[in-house]
C-alpha cells in the first residue's frame, strides 16, 4: 500500500552523537513505542537507523509513502530521508531501535563494500525500508543479535556487532537480487563519480561554493554534476549543500551558546537572514525557536 499523503506540518532533524570508535547506538526504554496519531511531523537523521518492531501493527511514512509493518517486521531508513511511524487505531507498538553509521563500524573493507555502504547510507540501496520477517529470517535474527549484544554487552560485544553488522550488509544486498547488482553497477560508478563533490561540502560547507567548482573536482561539466546529483542523491547539489549546512547549525544550536547570527555564519549562510528564511523553510520555525523548543526537551529528559 503505498499513497501520497498530504504535506506534513512539521519537519525535525533529529541528530544522533554517535562515537567515532563504535558509531552503533540501541535504544530499547519503554517510552520508544507509536500509538496511532495523525501525521502532523516528520523527521530525519543524520545516519542510518534499523527499527525491529517487538509488537504492533501499523504504517510507516517514509519519504512520501505509507508501508505496513506488523510484528517482527524491520524498518531501514536510510539517513536524510523524512519519516514517521504510527500504529493502527487502538493498538500501541513497541520498537528496538539500532542507529549506526555502517562505513565507520566497519574498518575493513574492499572498496565494492564500501560503495554499497555508501549507496545504504545516502538511500539509494535497492531493498526495500520494511522488511517482514516471514520473507528475510535471516536478516530478522541478525538484527536480533545485534541488539541483543548491544543490551546486554557481554565479553566482545563490539567485535561481535562489528561482525553481525557486516553479514546483515551482505544479506541486505543479496536480498536485492541479481537485477539489482546488475541495475547498481551504473549507480555505484556514479555515485563514485560524485563522491568528491560530496565529501567536499561535508568539509568545506562552510565556505563560498559554487556548482563549477563541485563540477571541476569530479571531472565532469556543471550539467551532468547536477543531473547525477538528481539521479543519485535525490536532489541538487546545493539542496545537498544547505542540508548539511543546517545539519551543521542544529548541532550548534544545541551544543554551543553562540548567537544564533554567529551560527549562522559558521554554517556557511551568507546573512542571518538568509538562515532564518531557510531554516524556517525546512523546519516550520526559526532557529531560536527551535533551540529553545528542543532544549526544553532535553532538560525533561
Amino acid at each position: 500500500m503505498q499513497n501520497r499523503p498530504r504535506t506534513s506540518k512539521e519537519v525535525k532533524f533529529c541528530r544522533l552523537n554517535l562515537q567515532p570508535s563504535f558509531p552503533i547506538v540501541l535504544m530499547q526504554e519503554d517510552k520508544w513505542y507509536s500509538s496511532f496519531s495523525a501525521v502532523t511531523m516528520v523527521h530525519f537523521h543524520n545516519c542510518l537507523q534499523i527499527g525491529y518492531c517487538e509488537t504492533g501493527k501499523g504504517y510507516y511514512l517514509i519519504d512520501g509513502n505509507l508501508y505496513p509493518y506488523e510484528q517482527n517486521s524491520i524498518s531501514i531508513i536510510p539517513a536524510k530521508i523524512l519519516h514517521f511511524c504510527t500504529s493502527q487505531m487502538n493498538t500501541v507498538s513497541r520498537w528496538k531501535w539500532l542507529y549506526l553509521d555502517p562505513i565507520g563500524l566497519l574498518s575493513q573493507l574492499n572498496p565494492a563494500q564500501e560503495q554499497v555502504l555508501m549507496s545504504m547510507l545516502y538511500g539509494r540501496i535497492k531493498v526495500p525500508y520494511i522488511l517482514s520477517s516471514a520473507d528475510n529470517e535471516q536478516i530478522v535474527r541478525v538484527i536480533e543479535c545485534i541488539i541483543r549484544e548491544m543490551a546486554e554487552k557481554p565479553p566482545y560485544y563490539m567485535e561481535t556487532v562489528r561482525a553481525l553488522t557486516q553479514v546483515l550488509v551482505l544479506f541486505l544486498v543479496r536480498s536485492a537480487g541479481e537485477e539489482y547488482a546488475t541495475a547498481n553497477k551504473v549507480e555505484q560508478t556514479s555515485l563514485q563519480i560524485i563522491t568528491p563533490a560530496i565529501e567536499w561540502i561535508s568539509m568545506h560547507y562552510m565556505d563560498p561554493v559554487t556548482i563549477p567548482h563541485l563540477a571541476q573536482l569530479c571531472h565532469i561539466s556543471p550539467t551532468h554534476l547536477r543531473r547525477m546529483f538528481r539521479s543519485i542523491m535525490d536532489c541538487t547539489p546545493l539542496d545537498y549543500l544547505q542540508l548539511t549546512r543546517l545539519e551543521a547549525a542544529c548541532t550548534m544550536l544545541l551544543h554551543t551558546d553562540q548567537s544564533v547570527l554567529e551560527i549562522g555564519a559558521q554554517a556557511g549562510f551568507a546573512t542571518g537572514t538568509s538562515f532564518t528564511r531557510q531554516f524556517k523553510k525546512a523546519f516550520g520555525t526559526t532557529p531560536g525557536q527551535w533551540r529553545i523548543k528542543m532544549s526544553k526537551k532535553a532538560a525533561r529528559g
